[in-house]
């Protein structure tokens, strides 16, 4: 970035950060560390679920930027009808030539919104997968890994000791995953949850009404989650005061927690990133895209994917990484962030031509 230009005026669309999940919270954070790198100033960060097609001033700030950012991650399958609104949001960006990119996502089970993939300036999907799909209607996508393998992980190197297993999105999967660790005592149930941070501005000046609502949720459900016992056949109504029981809200008390364990046990896609990121062995377990099949490809570690917690515990003895494991997931890291950080560059670059342009 030439220190002399202009900073880029920038609208982020899908801030996932509200969602109380970590790994949401660190693609939020790398997405405003790598965008300010290239020059990128984001002016409004759109909640997840904010539409933007009955927000007038919004829509005028839209036709006013010279970025448009839509943050994908595991929104854009199965023609979800928060997929088809980013869809629109790419054709109502081409409309009034302002430049819209997707970043940061899964492409996967689409039909109506293939019809609006084209319209996108340029498209970044997380996985090789995603980018065959896309491929097949006609459209060209560029890999780069999810924005969570951009984090380097700074912490102590401690000896690893003890096994965490952890749910899935997926309902019965997350009850396998209780039922398992019920009947193994030597695991221990962890959760990705954690709170919505306090975020002041962002464009929004609900943002902190929010968030604190959220927190304020979040800390009566933390504390509503002690008064209940948790059977190793996990009735449906205890599902979410599970989540909060086992969570560890600090994030870097969680990346800590993964980095001291022995390994991890998962059906969530951010924490088999997050373990990568903090050199944690684990085995992961498919979720609701093929997302965890393709990263786990990307990085060449797809035998560490089971079919079952079950299976996956009793293989734990030969969860500890080997050498060419680690060798290949630290050049895919080093590669993974120098992605991150050419992509941010192209985006900025392609804005400042059209703006140069105009």
């Amino acid at each position: 970035m030439a220190g002399s230009q202009a900073r880029l005026k920038t609208l982020l669309f899908n801030d996932t950060s509200s969602e109380g999940h970590h790994g949401c919270h660190l693609v939020m954070q790398q997405i405003y560390t790598l965008a300010e790198g290239a020059g990128m100033e984001i002016l409004r960060a759109c909640p997840m679920h904010h539409d933007w097609q009955t927000d007038e001033q919004l829509q005028r700030d839209i036709r006013a930027a010279d970025i448009c950012l839509v943050n994908g991650e595991g929104t854009m399958h199965d023609d979800a009808p928060l997929a088809l609104r980013y869809g629109a949001l790419a054709r109502y960006c081409r409309e009034h030539g302002v430049p819209c990119f997707l970043i940061n996502s899964v492409w996967q089970n689409n039909v109506r919104l293939n019809a609006d993939a084209p319209l996108f300036t340029r498209i970044f999907v997380r996985d090789v997968l995603s980018q065959a799909a896309l491929g097949e209607v006609g459209v060209s996508a560029e890999v780069v890994p999810d924005l969570t393998l951009s984090y380097q992980y700074q912490g102590k190197t401690p000896v690893r000791q003890g096994l965490l297993i952890n749910g899935s999105v997926l309902t019965e999967r997350l009850r396998e995953a209780w039922r398992v660790s019920c009947t193994n005592p030597h695991l221990r149930y962890v959760s990705i949850r954690t709170v919505a941070p306090l975020q002041l501005g962002k464009g929004f000046d609900v943002y902190l009404r929010k968030n604190l609502r959220k927190r304020l949720k979040a800390y009566r459900r933390i504390a509503a989650s002690y008064l209940h016992r948790y059977p190793a056949e996990l009735p449906g109504s205890r599902i979410d005061k599970l989540r909060w029981r086992y969570a560890v809200l600090a994030p870097r008390r969680f990346l800590a927690l993964l980095r001291r364990s022995q390994g991890v046990i998962t059906g969530r896609f951010h924490l088999v990133t997050l373990c990568l990121v903090t050199g944690t062995p684990f085995y992961a377990i498919a979720s609701n895209t093929h997302k965890i099949e393709a990263l786990l490809g990307q990085v060449g570690l797809s035998e560490r994917l089971r079919s079952s917690y079950e299976e996956a515990v009793g293989d734990a003895q030969r969860i500890v990484f080997s050498q060419a494991e680690q060798a290949g997931i630290a050049s895919f890291l080093h590669d993974a962030r120098c992605q991150a950080g050419a992509m941010f560059a192209v985006i900025a670059q392609i804005a400042r031509d059209r703006r140069a342009a105009r």
